[in-house]
């Protein structure tokens, strides 16, 4: 969607504002590109809010979001918005390229780096000013993102940034929805949910630079360099970390033990509990199974068997025919969890 502006009329317009003071002639300096607060163009354009350092910060956040991995350019007289159009040709020369942003307390700032040109420009006082495009909320005057910047002479605002005169923009909206889905969001979100995640993001970047030893203003090629030389060159403490094969090797040893020294436990229980007479000499196996997977059950069981008799522990003749289950027997197979026939050969087995 193409808007021609006078003042704002759509969703998100853009606004040329210039800074007052003279831009420094070095080739690398500091300078405002956004007043914080409320301010008006001395056209009629405005009033617009930029609003306090903590609104400056969501303000660039958005832009960040914007630029992507690209750097903020200057340029001359806004020649990018207004010289290079599509279809219709003309040049679009790079004065300089904003290297780093910094919110203060009186606007937001950013670390030019000149081009040799346009630093024997500003010498020669052939540019005197600094012109930021930034997008607005129609309905509020709501200051919402900077585009880019630009060297001029034409002020139009009589203010702490005075604007670049322009009668005409053929710049493209970009909605809102866009914005979202860049952020991750679905494309209906919200305006306080797209400042939020634009928040969010912000402070994941700052507390990533941080960990990283870099200020929070670093770019994400600086933070991602700085993470990748700290991986490279430490070196793993021998105080608080082990190979992996150590550790496996150590696990398997202490497994191995464990299960020798379960095995030795359930071996001497199970032969207490047939000396006892709690448990039948046949059932030396099954006793050992029930006590090595659950020692807490073989345990209830010893404790709530009825002692076997002589007869029973195999110390009396059996005959060769099927013994008989007396009372004694049937009680037995029942806390043993045995049918009938099991107890039998039990019994066989004893005899």
């Amino acid at each position: 969607m193409v808007t021609t502006v006078n003042c704002p009329r759509s969703d998100t317009s853009l606004i040329a504002a210039s800074d007052a003071v003279a831009v420094s002639p070095y080739a690398t300096a500091w300078i405002k590109l956004l007043p914080a607060g409320t301010f008006s163009c001395r056209d009629g354009r405005g009033p617009f809010h930029a609003g306090d350092s903590a609104a400056l910060q969501l303000v660039l956040s958005q832009t960040k979001t914007l630029l992507a991995a690209t750097e903020m350019m200057v340029d001359y007289d806004h020649q990018s918005i207004f010289g290079a159009v599509e279809g219709v040709g003309g040049t679009a020369k790079a004065a300089g390229w904003i290297k780093g942003f910094e919110v203060r307390d009186d606007g937001i700032y950013g670390q030019v780096q000149w081009t040799e040109t346009a630093s024997a420009a500003i010498r020669a006082r052939e540019y005197r000013y600094i012109s930021p495009l930034f997008t607005i909320e129609k309905t509020t005057g709501k200051v919402m993102a900077l585009r880019n910047v630009a060297l001029v002479n034409m002020p139009a605002l009589d203010l702490e940034a005075i604007a670049a005169r322009f009668s005409h923009s053929n710049i493209q909206d970009i909605p809102m929805e866009q914005i979202a889905l860049a952020l991750g969001l679905a494309g209906t979100a919200s305006e306080a949910e797209i400042l939020a995640a634009i928040a969010a993001t912000q402070q994941s970047h700052t507390a990533i630079a941080a960990a990283a030893g870099l200020e929070p203003t670093a770019s994400s090629d600086d933070i991602a360099a700085a993470i990748k030389v700290a991986t490279e060159t430490s070196t793993p403490d021998p105080a608080r970390y082990v190979p992996i094969d150590q550790v496996t090797a150590m696990q398997a040893d202490l497994k191995a033990l464990r299960e020798e020294h379960d095995s030795d436990k359930a071996g001497q229980l199970v032969a207490a509990a047939i000396e006892a007479g709690k448990l039948s000499p046949a059932l030396k196996d099954w006793g050992m199974e029930l006590c090595l997977t659950d020692p807490a059950k073989f345990a209830t069981f010893t404790a709530s068997a009825p002692t076997l008799t002589g007869p029973q522990l195999g110390s009396a003749k059996k005959d060769s025919g099927d013994p008989a289950l007396d009372d004694s027997d049937l009680q037995i197979a029942a806390q043993m969890g045995l049918s009938a026939d099991a107890m039998i050969a039990s019994k066989k087995e004893l005899g």
